[in-house]
């Protein structure tokens, strides 16, 4: 089976840190074309690295990973000429060697395209760090004039809602279906119900009215993220085989993020080389994001919302 991916990528200081090296090598062992669009103004050592394992296209940086997409599959050529096109970006960990696992699981899957992880916040959608194409959804009207019809977005919002949501929603509407690689078990939807109350008691004040009570209720019985509420599920022998570089980062639901890292150091530690430094070096470039920002809740509530502890056995 012949595949194809196109891998956006940036840093800010232009540098290829260990774990994206990590990830463009077990990407280009399991794909026979693999091309990189950065928009990074890469440095000499990091442009010739890549250029001994992938096509790699530069360009300016705007327009977000959906516009390095739609610029690195053009540059592909003919799409239909591969079995399989897979689109994904530097913003997770992969935590297993090769992508190889997760070929040959998915190829038994009778799905049109897929993802490591869904969601069903705003919509129901593949998340677009990672996504797999079959060819005859790439052939397809559906596929080719979501792309062609694509602009550059400066805001991340819109650009979840029009594109990773809307990729999702523009091939359902043409009739084909999804899969996800990682699988749910009735105990991750518990635990991912939980911490979403916890989510919901810190992102707002402690509710005194029926209207805030309702307000909570509402958030708390939100669709989760996956790749966020469920992190820790990487140690699971890596039954979600990544951990996002932005869970590390702000640690949205609680999920103790620097015992976390240090936990996938251990049983990861050739995959998470350099994570605590790359989070560190670049810590003052990505400040905490309102949509991060979170609220104490009162003593008294906090035995209903405990931090996640992890034992060493994990």
């Amino acid at each position: 089976m012949s595949r194809l991916a196109v891998m956006a990528h940036y840093d800010v200081a232009g540098e290829l840190r260990p774990h994206v090296r990590g990830q463009v090598e077990a990407l280009a062992a399991s794909v026979d074309t693999l091309l990189v669009c950065t928009t990074a103004s890469l440095q000499d050592s990091a442009r010739a690295w890549l250029a001994e394992r992938a096509v790699l296209v530069e360009r300016a940086n705007y327009g977000y990973d959906f516009f390095s997409y739609k610029v690195g599959l053009d540059a592909a050529g003919d799409l239909t000429a591969y079995d399989e096109v897979v689109v994904c970006n530097d913003t997770y960990v992969f935590a297993l060697d090769s992508y190889e696992p997760v070929f040959t699981e998915m190829a038994t899957r009778p799905c049109d395209f897929w993802g490591l992880t869904g969601a069903e916040r705003v919509a129901p959608h593949i998340q677009s760090f990672f996504i797999a194409f079959r060819p005859w959804v790439v052939g397809s009207r559906a596929f080719t004039t979501f792309w062609e019809e694509m602009e550059p977005i400066s805001k991340r919002r819109q650009v979840i809602r029009r594109y990773e949501v809307g990729m999702s929603r523009r091939l359902y509407e043409a009739g084909f279906v999804s899969d996800t690689y990682f699988v749910e078990t009735p105990e991750d939807r518990r635990i991912a119900r939980e911490r979403m109350r916890w989510w919901a008691a810190h992102r707002s004040h402690f509710p005194r009215t029926r209207a805030e009570v309702r307000e909570w209720r509402e958030r708390a019985n939100e669709p989760w993220n996956p790749a966020r509420s469920l992190a820790d599920r990487v140690l699971d022998d890596a039954r979600l085989p990544y951990v996002k570089i932005d869970t590390l980062r702000y640690d949205p639901y609680n999920l103790d993020a620097k015992r976390l890292l240090e936990l996938c150091e251990r049983r990861y530690p050739q995959r998470f080389e350099g994570v605590r430094e790359f989070l560190e070096e670049t810590a003052q470039y990505y400040p905490l994001r309102d949509t991060e920002r979170l609220l104490p809740t009162p003593l008294a509530l906090e035995p209903l919302f405990p931090r996640v502890r992890y034992s060493d056995a994990r």
